[in-house]
């Protein structure tokens, strides 16, 4: 793993299958449901939309109502129809699918262009150096036991929602758009990662136009 987060591991990555925008959003909503965070605003804005928390936990890709209402919740969540905020400048031609990632490659994933996670990071957006700082007690308010009860969800009946990654088609940098919490738990307790984790990729030639990449 290089120092500014370019993959370096020597091998292709794992492609499990195609995806689609309808599924991302879902998984995005999904993985905002289970945050103590944002969980009560979604829960707020599925009934409002029509929908059930169901609608996130097994969604029907196939229908084409239901992935608006879906795609309105985003909007009304997080500006995803106005690509605003996260989504400011975030790229509308992104191809996405569904990969494998060794661990090495999941603790290269980086962190948004965000004060917190830059914070956190000490500048570098690593979720490997946040972890290092996490444990030395330089970090204010974060609870190693609570991320630990979320990586160790990763060899339960229960795994969390899967992370959801950004792209240039060179995959020479992985950039998070959901799943930061789960990521710095996954760097400090890596001995809970699988030999490989799903993760949901979006890759686009005008990734570096997103404002967060």
């Amino acid at each position: 793993m290089g120092r500014d987060g370019s993959r370096i591991v020597d091998r292709p990555m794992r492609i499990i299958r195609g995806s689609s925008e309808a599924e991302v959003v879902a998984a995005f909503l999904r993985g905002e449901l289970d945050s103590p965070r944002y969980g009560e605003r979604i829960r707020e804005l599925l009934p409002a939309a029509g929908l059930g928390e169901s609608a996130l936990l097994a969604p029907e890709l196939a229908d084409a109502e239901a992935n608006t209402l879906r795609a309105r919740v985003l909007e009304e969540h997080r500006a995803w129809l106005r690509r605003e905020g996260l989504f400011n400048g975030f790229p509308e031609d992104v191809d996405w699918s569904l990969v494998g990632l060794v661990p090495e490659e999941v603790l290269s994933i980086l962190y948004i262009d965000w004060d917190w996670w830059l914070d956190i990071s000490g500048g570098t957006r690593r979720p490997v150096d946040a972890a290092a700082r996490i444990r030395a007690g330089e970090v204010l308010g974060a609870r190693m036991e609570e991320d630990e009860l979320i990586a160790a969800r990763l060899s339960s009946d229960d795994p969390p929602p899967e992370l959801i990654v950004a792209s240039t088609p060179d995959l020479s940098r992985l950039v998070a758009v959901e799943g930061h919490v789960r990521l710095t738990a996954y760097a400090l307790f890596p001995a809970y990662l699988a030999a490989e984790l799903p993760v949901y990729l979006g890759t686009s030639e005008h990734m570096s136009g997103w404002a967060l990449f």
